[in-house]
């Protein structure tokens, strides 16, 4: 197969699924729940467990402190 081939094999399926996604209707749904699913934790428990994770999150770590850059990702 030559590459025109699977181009015109490429579009003519996307043309066919968008023409199936035309058909398909979505409602839009919201869900409220008597009870929040997630465990609210207050005092030095919730604290140092938020903590924990951050740091072991963090790409970099100087004692207590988390090392960033401020526009680093920007480079």
């Amino acid at each position: 197969m030559d590459r025109e081939q699977i181009r015109k094999q490429a579009k003519e399926i996307l043309d066919k699924f968008s023409r199936a996604l035309e058909k398909v209707s979505v409602e839009e749904t919201r869900v409220e729940r008597e009870e929040d699913r997630r465990e609210e934790k207050e005092g030095e428990e919730g604290n140092s467990d938020f903590r924990k994770i951050m740091f072991e999150n963090a790409p970099k770590r100087k004692g207590e402190f988390l090392e960033a850059e401020k526009g680093g990702w920007l480079e």
